[in-house]
């Protein structure tokens, strides 16, 4: 079958050249073919060259992917992952309180030392309102004031371990209330509204 199709090719071809070979013109088509040709010989490598070109500058020059984990959609940047935090920290905080004020009699001492280790995330939750303050907080007076609670709320949950390790739910609430006062005294100097608006 591809030697008739073949056949078939090559007879058209010659035929279709031995009536140009005898036309007064057949030498001009010729050479305008030849020339054709090769202009588009000429035309086809310059604009493979200018093609190839085009495509490595524009892998040498395009600019790399993003490689933060935000991309990943599994994490905040860190001012917005360290006040997320501290707002969690907070809403835990309450809620231990509240546990530890209505059900005081249930909790053993296992969830005696879960509650002392949770200190110890109030107590770093200091350390991220340290760092809110220092990037959110501009006026010199508000940010002496973010930086005194900051200390005080620290040393109120080191001054907590003391009613934990005694087991003393009414000692527990009141620093848990006076820590809680101090969140919303930060909270409150991260705004910079007008109260009039």
């Amino acid at each position: 079958m591809k030697c008739v199709s073949s056949l078939i090719a090559i007879t058209t071809l010659v035929q279709y050249s031995t009536t140009l070979a005898f036309a007064p013109s057949s030498n001009v088509i010729v050479r305008q073919r030849t020339t054709a040709c090769a202009v588009s010989r000429r035309d086809f490598f310059s604009t493979a060259i200018n093609t190839s070109a085009a495509v490595a500058s524009g892998l040498v020059l395009n600019p790399l992917p993003s490689v933060a984990d935000v991309s990943d959609g599994n994490a905040l940047p860190q001012g917005a992952a360290q006040f997320s935090r501290v707002i969690k920290v907070r809403a835990q905080l309450k809620s231990v309180a509240k546990r530890v004020a209505e059900q005081s009699s249930e909790i053993d001492k296992n969830e005696w030392n879960k509650i002392d280790d949770f200190l110890r995330t109030v107590y770093s939750a200091g350390e991220d309102m340290k760092v809110i303050a220092k990037s959110s907080i501009f006026d010199p007076a508000k940010k002496a004031k973010a930086d005194e609670d900051i200390k005080l709320l620290q040393k109120v949950a080191q001054a907590a371990q003391g009613p934990v390790s005694k087991k003393d739910p009414v000692g527990f609430g009141t620093v848990a209330n006076k820590a809680d006062a101090l969140f919303e005294d930060f909270f409150d100097l991260l705004r910079d509204v007008p109260d009039e608006l």
